[in-house]
């Protein structure tokens, strides 16, 4: 009995702690929360909301905006109104009285009431004021209580009855909505406040909401916005805006309200409890009196949850509950002696130890076996069982060495290092694991532990790396970095072989059309054909792809002649081949593609590149077939394989690149000028300017070569500006001499593109004397790219003065109305077809339509490769208007210009002169 008396003095302190309440408040907290559903109310909620304080645009809001929603409410035909706004200090008058006609006018009808509370007068005063309606809203309604009291963990819970100021008394608002006696309430949180229907301010008073959900209804106004800072912490949903708390009490009222035994009937009941388990509990065995405590532990929540339900009746069942236990405790604690006491110790240590290491083993994320020195499984974790594929029965009493099979070399040495080997599934595929061997030192015999790490994931991230590394992820062929491994180490045991590169032509036309996806789709199908063709006539070779439409081919053990050249027949047709793009474009796109071919270097196996014959590396074999390919693209050719010549050619151009810019700096390079003759009248009335590589300056380059490496290396610009800059340097001395004033002066289609170079000619032009009359030749390929930019710099160039010619027609893709668009003034019919005209009928054709044309469209048509006289004369008879060619001149220096120009005056006027004797 002893033992009982002190399980109840220590529930008495428990009691009076407060502490068995807090555990109750939590316990009851949690059954409300499963309790919660939805219920039907009478009770509306217009909230102020976050949106209605946003329509509105400010706050607080002025009394006006209340008195409309009260008006509203009033033509709905609401049943009550509890309006939760402090009206306690004066608005501007107008909107007070707006809001005092509206109360009075809706207290005819309908019950209303307002807000009293009472608060501290500031953050550090304990004094506390009274905060009530203004005289005149309060006349027209009941004023109620609305303050609410946290219990000790800071959630409200329950209501109070109202309170009492100098001897007034304000019941509580839920009270009041009710119609029910004054008396304090605990909130049923089971009721969801989603039952309520919630109306926005601002739609109510903006007229969107139907009277049919007001009419007959008690309404609660309040504020529902976070901002407004009405919110306070609650049981079940956490927190809640104080007029839904009300409503939640009003409708907890109206469902017959919440009760708890009085202190004095629970003391009673606390008290019967103890006595018949202080009486029970002796007469019953510890097995026993644990099945009874088990059957407490159950039936007194579930009374406590009945009565909640059925009976409103809120009941603490923690206190008998906890009073079970401990009198439990004490009674069978008070039968042991401290010998039982350190059995009892034990026996609850070790289950407790070998639980804590069954339940590690189970919920180990690594497969663990125990093996015993025979090498047989006498343990295997669920982990090893999931990762093998087998039953703990399969794998117990098995030797490790079936599962393992690596493993048996590694119990000898004992490391306790981990390492990399293979674990046999039970349907005998292998699985790459680290495993680390342990052993523990046993009272018996020593036991092995082996733990696996399945590396499955870690092998397959591994292998998509490396894919990743040696693969294009577009085509799923090798990438550059993979292709020279392969070529690199396939020469080690075969010094033949041939590198194909192959480009598409314009591909990024099929981009800039139909879009990258488009684009990447086609390079997809290019790829698989690629593979295709080369799988079935060389297996043992490769395709990778090396730039955005670029892909290389390498064929191991087989020279370009014959071989290769009749391979690439085959890989052309079928790049060749129409690609079904399955769009809304529903267009079978076509590509055509240019190939570029390296052999390995046959004269040596050094492992650097050969200078002169080839190369014997993958870098230097994919560098030569680049560049076949680049004059394979250059030439319009389809296929070409690359030389000693083309290596050659290259080193050339390499070296002309600084020599060009140091020609430019010290005015080095030559002009010559070729006379341009008037056809009707025979005047020599002006020259073209041609560039010459310089005699005294190592081998002479080819204007064409010249020009091109100039237009590659971005010097086409300085060398044009020099040229205009020299022409104009001997303008004074021309003029001096009376050499023609038209000059004639290339310039290339590139830098029609090119707006500064335009700005700095046309600021080059401005310090001309006036003395020459400048011809800009350009060629009709101009307008192939950007044409609007072409046309509108075009323009800019005339407005220097000059005038613009379309040199070498009937060589491009123009058309004469583009040529028009350029304003050009003047057309050049390249000497192709002009040369020997009088025997090739279709270049008469040409020239002659193009003559016409070129004449109604007011422009002026220059012949050039004029070399014998019945050239001339069949020029003339087409109308012809300028002619230019070996027949009247080469071009000459300014000093045989000169003397050219006396020599052909003299001549004319001798011509000229046998003329007038004739006549």
């Amino acid at each position: 009995m002893l033992a009982a008396l002190a399980a109840g003095a220590l529930m008495l302190i428990l009691v009076v702690s407060g502490a068995i309440d807090d555990i109750d408040r939590q316990l009851r907290d949690l059954y409300v929360g499963f309790l919660a559903e939805p219920v039907t109310t009478n009770l509306v909620i217009v909230e102020i909301d976050s949106a209605s304080i946003e329509a509105v645009g400010r706050w607080p809001w002025p009394r006006s905006l209340y008195s409309q929603a009260v008006t509203r409410l009033e033509s709905a035909g609401i049943n009550s109104l509890m309006i939760d706004v402090d009206f306690s200090s004066h608005s501007s008058p107008q909107s007070d009285t707006a809001l005092t006609r509206a109360l009075a006018s809706i207290a005819q009808q309908t019950q209303v009431y307002l807000p009293a509370f009472v608060q501290y007068r500031s953050a550090t005063s304990k004094e506390l004021m009274l905060r009530k309606p203004l005289p005149e809203f309060a006349d027209s309604a009941r004023l109620v209580s609305v303050n609410m009291h946290p219990e000790r963990d800071g959630l409200v819970r329950a209501l109070s009855v109202g309170f009492t100021w100098q001897n007034q008394t304000f019941p509580g608002a839920w009270n009041a909505m009710s119609s029910t006696e004054d008396r304090a309430t605990w909130v049923d949180f089971s009721l969801l406040p989603e039952s309520f229907d919630y109306i926005s301010f601002n739609d109510l008073i903006e007229g969107r909401i139907d009277n049919s959900r007001l009419q007959g209804k008690d309404v609660f106004l309040g504020a529902t916005a976070i901002e407004l800072g009405d919110i306070l912490a609650v049981p079940v949903h956490r927190s809640l805006p104080g007029v839904v708390i009300q409503a939640l009490g009003t409708e907890t009222q109206n469902r017959g309200g919440l009760y708890q035994l009085s202190s004095e009937i629970a003391a009673v009941f606390a008290a019967a409890f103890w006595l018949i388990m202080a009486l029970v509990f002796p007469r019953l065995s510890w097995v026993q009196g644990l099945k009874w405590l088990s059957c407490i532990v159950v039936i007194l929540p579930v009374v406590a949850i009945l009565s909640y339900v059925h009976l409103n009746l809120i009941l603490n069942a923690v206190t008998p509950l906890l009073t079970a236990a401990v009198v439990y405790m004490a009674i069978n604690l008070a039968r042991l002696d401290i010998v039982t006491l350190e059995h009892l110790w034990l026996q609850i240590t070790l289950r407790d130890s070998e639980a804590v290491h069954n339940r590690i083993l189970a919920t180990a994320n690594d497969s663990i076996l125990c093996v015993d020195p025979a090498g047989q499984i006498i343990r295997a974790n669920p982990a090893m069982q999931s990762l093998s594929r087998a039953r703990g029965s399969s794998l117990v009493g098995a030797p490790v060495s079936r599962w393992l099979p690596d493993i048996e070399a590694q119990f000898i040495t004992l490391s306790g290092k981990p390492f990399d080997t293979v674990l046999l599934d039970s349907c005998g595929q292998t699985i790459p694991v680290e495993a680390t061997i342990s052993t523990v030192d046993l009272s018996v015999e020593p036991v092995y532990t082996v733990v696996l790490r399945d590396l499955t994931e870690r092998v397959a991230r591994e292998t998509e790396l490396e894919y990743q590394a040696t693969h294009d992820l577009l085509t799923g062929l090798l990438n550059r970095t993979a292709l020279f491994s392969r070529i690199d180490r396939d020469l080690v045991v075969n010094s033949n072989g041939t590198v194909l590169s192959l480009n598409l032509d314009y591909f990024h036309e099929v981009n800039d059309t139909y879009g990258h996806d488009i684009g990447d789709f086609l390079l997809g199908v290019i790829a698989k054909r690629l593979v295709r063709v080369l799988e079935d006539k060389y297996p043992k070779g490769c395709v990778a792809r090396v730039g955005g439409d670029g892909f290389a081919l390498w064929l191991p053990g087989v020279s370009f002649v014959p071989e290769a050249r009749i391979f690439c027949q085959p890989l052309l047709a079928c790049v060749e081949e129409p690609v079904s793009m399955n769009t809304a474009t529903e267009v079978d796109l076509q590509v055509f593609c240019t190939i570029g071919a390296a052999e390995v270097a046959s004269e040596t196996r050094a492992t650097v590149d050969d200078p002169e014959f080839g190369a014997t590396t993958a870098e230097g074999l994919l560098r030569n077939a680049a560049d076949a390919l680049r004059l394979a693209k250059g030439n319009g050719i389809a296929v070409h394989l690359y030389s000693a010549a083309d290596r050659q050619a290259a080193g050339q151009r390499l070296k002309l690149v600084p020599a060009i810019h140091a020609l430019i700096e010290a005015d080095g390079f030559n002009l010559l000028y070729q006379p341009k003759l008037d056809l009707k009248t025979g005047e020599a009335f002006g020259c073209e300017a041609l560039l010459r590589w310089p005699q005294n300056h190592s081998t002479i380059v080819p204007v064409n070569v010249l020009i091109e490496v100039a237009e590659n290396s971005r010097q086409i610009g300085p060398l044009t500006y020099w040229v205009v800059k020299a022409i104009l340097r001997q303008e004074a001395d021309w003029q001096a001499r009376g050499l023609p004033r038209h000059i004639a002066i290339n310039v290339s289609a590139r830098l029609l593109h090119d707006s500064g170079f335009i700005n700095s000619l046309n600021k080059l032009l401005q310090s001309s004397l006036g003395y020459f009359e400048f011809e800009f030749e350009i060629t009709e390929t101009a307008l192939m790219d950007s044409r609007d930019r072409a046309i509108r710099l075009s323009a800019e160039l005339l407005a220097s003065g000059g005038t613009l010619a379309i040199d070498d027609f009937g060589t491009g893709y123009s058309s004469l109305a583009y040529l028009k668009d350029l304003n050009a003034s003047v057309l050049k019919i390249d000497r192709s077809f002009v040369t020997d005209i009088e025997k090739n009928r279709d270049n008469q054709a040409i020239v002659r339509s193009t003559i016409k044309m070129a004449h109604e469209l007011g422009m002026k048509v220059v012949a050039e490769g004029i070399e014998t006289e019945q050239d001339e004369i069949y020029l003339k008879s087409l109308g012809c208007d300028v002619g230019q060619g070996y027949y009247y001149a080469r071009p000459l220096s300014v000093a045989d210009l000169e003397q050219w120009h006396h020599s052909y005056r003299k001549k004319l006027l001798n011509m000229s002169a046998c003329v007038t004797e004739s006549t």
